[in-house]
């Protein structure tokens, strides 16, 4: 590696569960580029997303902090500009910090410390995506009508925005990398892919239309196992009208997400070959990570905001050029990914991150196994509930409704509720200490119904006005192509 610092390509793709991969170790989506990377990379096979949600998640990658802390709760919260990101850090370091792809900031800061995005986001800017509790005497209410598009008559070949989007996003990267700067860059690459409507080029489709995937087990007593948080995610999705658990649409929506998840591989590929042929492989760190999971039908649940593992669980990989490769299992998140980028770069924080720098295990030394956050307050539940991973045990705890507590070596698929038992009394003592202890509950619950009403007036008034903070990127036709 040269003296200089080292460039960075962060590559994201979006609700990407691992237990869906090859690279991860499973027989679903075929991975051939992203196996490759983990070949030279530090695989972290227990990593978790600080928040099952999107814009609270990547407040999280941001920052370095929790989301409790920047008060981004759900996908209609902002969070401050004169929060420093490892953006902001990292253009002070003397990179070029660049954004192709979604990072779905709300609010009036489209950059949060990005020099300039490349494309603009896919969804919109304002704070129109914050809901409360459905009504519980609308026996039709339903946040989204999400049970089609995991619905196997709405699954299959085709083209979508959303398709549309990541060809702009990974265009736009590609170019970039192949006039990178003399300086060094940090470019983040986002596409929004796995992320439903599973509607799949023919090409990838063709790879996976009849492909006979394993479908999620369901005990006979399911129903009765769970928790309220599941109860009413049940309701918020429309799920206890309209039903995604019949062989065909479990198989469909399977079939769907590993196409797009081969879809993203092959961007990847193009990446790194871009990095290789503009002789930049040797001088950049690249990681590969998602924002959240997707339930696929476990548990009979869909979509993320679950703090189940098909939902809270991430691939994360980082390769360091130069540095071993191998795995760890210790628990990890996407939150520790900020001070491992500032490690990287030899900078220092000004204000303390929750996150913990991941060189260690990038350099052949082991890391402290510490209780793993994960946290969902936002929309459909509309209370604090928090996920905490230590070592084995894993704590679910949503304000008021019973617990939960598994031993993931004895129980994956997070079935025996161990919560209440005698013999796990002190492991739960500790883990729902640690929560009491390190967040304000109540606080939160009532900034979570607290900024509604704001939110709905300005709503109202930027949709009168006809205004949005969405990002437009500036182009001047005379500096494009032949012009001289």
């Amino acid at each position: 590696m040269s003296e200089r610092l080292p460039n960075i390509l962060l590559v994201m793709a979006d609700q990407m569960t691992p237990f869906m991969l090859e690279a991860c170790g499973h027989a679903f989506a075929h991975t051939r580029n992203l196996s490759a990377l983990a070949a030279r990379s530090v695989a972290f096979t227990n990593a978790y997303t600080p928040s099952p949600i999107c814009v609270p998640a990547r407040s999280c990658l941001m920052t370095g902090l929790y989301t409790s802390t920047t008060g981004c709760y759900d996908n209609g919260d902002p969070y401050h500009s004169f929060i420093p990101t490892f953006a902001h850090y990292l253009t002070n370091a003397g990179y070029e910090t660049v954004l192709s792809g979604k990072m779905h900031f709300v609010g009036a800061d489209q950059l949060h410390g990005f020099q300039r995005r490349l494309n603009t986001d896919i969804y919109p800017s304002g704070f129109i995506w914050s809901y409360p509790l459905l009504d519980p005497e609308d026996p039709d209410a339903s946040a989204f009508d999400f049970a089609p598009q995991y619905q196997a008559q709405n699954i299959g070949p085709g083209w979508s925005k959303e398709l549309q989007y990541d060809e702009e996003t990974h265009f736009r990267a590609l170019e970039y990398l192949r006039h990178a700067p003399q300086r060094p860059f940090m470019l983040t690459v986002s596409y929004t892919n796995p992320h439903p409507p599973y509607i799949v080029p023919d090409k990838y489709w063709q790879l996976y239309k009849d492909a006979d995937l394993a479908l999620p087990h369901y005990p006979e007593d399911m129903d009765e196992r769970y928790s309220d948080f599941d109860r009413a995610f049940l309701r918020w999705y429309g799920l206890d009208r309209k039903s995604i658990r019949n062989p065909d649409d479990l198989l469909a929506m399977r079939r769907g997400f590993a196409a797009l998840a081969h879809y993203v591989d092959d961007k990847l590929g193009e990446l790194l070959a871009v990095l290789e042929e503009q002789g930049l492989q040797d001088n950049t760190i690249v990681i590969f990570t998602s924002d959240h999971g997707e339930m696929l039908g476990e548990k009979g649940l869909i979509q993320k905001r679950s703090l189940y593992e098909w939902s809270a669980r991430i691939p994360l990989f980082i390769a360091r050029p130069g540095a071993s490769a191998g795995q760890t299992a210790t628990p990890v998140s996407l939150i520790d990914l900020p001070p491992t980028l500032l490690e990287l770069a030899g900078i220092e924080a000004v204000r303390p991150m929750a996150g913990r720098s991941l060189v260690p295990a990038l350099e052949g030394r082991g890391l402290p196994d510490i209780p793993i956050v994960s946290e969902y307050h936002g929309e459909g539940i509309m209370r604090p509930s928090f996920m905490v991973r230590l070592g084995d045990w894993k704590y679910i705890y949503c304000h008021r409704p019973k617990p939960q507590l598994f031993n993931l070596a004895d129980d994956p698929g997070e079935w025996q509720n161990l919560a209440g038992q005698p013999e796990c009394r002190a492991i739960e003592a500790q883990l729902q200490s640690f929560i009491h202890n390190n967040f304000d509950l109540d606080a939160i619950e009532a900034e979570v119904w607290g900024r509604l009403e704001q939110k709905r007036v300005v709503n109202a008034a930027m949709a009168t006005n006809g205004t949005s903070w969405d990002y437009r990127v500036e182009s001047d036709p005379a500096k494009l192509y032949v012009r001289s």
